[in-house]
């Protein structure tokens, strides 16, 4: 990590893999990567590539994935940190100094979820493993790398997906209903989910300060937006066959900007939940509910220099004398600009004590 700060020598490079994501080679390339953990399909990319170089793949074209990678120099060598695969998305040809080059959009793996639907009702009877189902569908789309925290809760009621119902929206039905993140891609093109855990309880991943070592740019900038902030969080679960659920967080600590006794008056938010796997879950998630809204609070964009390893929601640090920040947020968004002197944008939310 150290090597990462400071004075330092980058390079990018820009791998070419088929649809197993065997290597085919390299290409030159200019690109940008960016990742919105709000989105059903978090990581997006553009590249800019000579078309020349991708002449003898043109009967592969439309399989291929491009793998970004950030390259440090160290003393032992290059480093490599892989930025992520991402499937490309029919280009768009330019011409600029007697060249052809192709603009590309592109896509992580979650562009096959999104775009694989059922093509018949799906089926999940009571008592199924809700990981075991979230795995089925997964593999029903050919996706087979997934690191998946198990977990031991079942459905309590047969559950049903219509037929046209993306690949992605089913999977992650579920794993809400066991209080889980959202389905995700890591660097290295694995789907990812485990178990959500509250902002207050998370470890510092990554620290950014204004000192004499900052890689941190000027024009931090921050957000404070409590008008929509709701203090009356209500879920419930409306279950033909079973016990209704319902779940209510109220906040009324006085030490909260939000809270109902410092508004003087309740804001509430009140929705439905499709399932949800049992009362504790459903406390849990409606707390969560309350702490990502609450998170709206608070908001930061900082700017940095290029620094690799960043994926879904990292826990960060922030210090800027400037704007007297000093505390921890959630990373919900970045973007890289894949050259040397590029600039890396972080959208991040505080972490609130509920």
């Amino acid at each position: 990590m150290k090597l990462l700060v400071g004075s330092r020598i980058i390079d990018f490079e820009y791998e070419l893999l088929d649809n197993q994501e065997r290597m085919l080679g390299t290409v030159n390339a200019v690109g940008s990567v960016s990742f919105n953990s709000s989105s059903e399909v978090m990581g997006t990319a553009s590249f800019e590539i000579q078309e020349g170089q991708l002449k003898k793949y043109a009967g592969l074209y439309m399989d291929m994935r491009v793998r970004p990678c950030f390259k440090l120099f160290a003393p032992g060598g290059w480093l490599k940190y892989p930025l992520g695969i991402y499937i490309l998305s029919s280009p768009r040809r330019k011409e600029r100094d007697n060249t052809v080059y192709w603009e590309v959009e592109a896509y992580d793996k979650g562009i096959i979820l999104k775009e694989d639907k059922l093509t018949d009702r799906l089926y999940i009877p009571a008592g199924s493993n809700y990981i075991a189902e979230v795995k089925k569908i997964l593999l029903s789309a050919g996706i087979d790398k997934f690191i998946i925290e198990n977990s031991t809760l079942s459905t309590n009621t047969d559950l049903e997906f219509e037929i046209g119902t993306s690949k992605v929206e089913a999977v992650n039905e579920l794993l809400y209903a066991i209080n889980y993140y959202p389905i995700h891609f890591d660097y290295r093109g694995f789907a990812e989910t485990s178990r959500y855990i509250e902002p207050m309880q998370r470890e510092t991943q990554f620290g950014y300060m204004t000192d004499d070592n900052s890689i941190v740019l000027p024009g931090t900038s921050q957000g404070n937006d409590m008008y929509g902030v709701p203090n009356v969080v209500i879920r419930y679960l409306d279950n033909p066959d079973g016990a209704p659920l319902r779940s209510i967080y109220r906040n009324d600590d006085p030490g909260s900007i939000v809270s109902t006794v410092r508004r003087g008056r309740q804001i509430v938010d009140v929705e439905p939940v499709e399932d949800i796997a049992d009362q504790d879950t459903l406390d849990a998630y409606t707390r969560r509910i309350a702490i990502e809204k609450s998170q709206m609070n608070d908001t930061v964009s900082l700017q940095t220099a290029l620094m690799p390893m960043h994926g879904f929601r990292n826990c960060l640090f922030v210090r800027d004398d400037k704007l007297g920040i000093e505390t921890k947020y959630i990373e919900y968004a970045w973007s890289m600009e894949l050259k040397v002197g590029g600039i890396m944008q972080h959208e991040l939310k505080r972490v609130m004590y509920l």
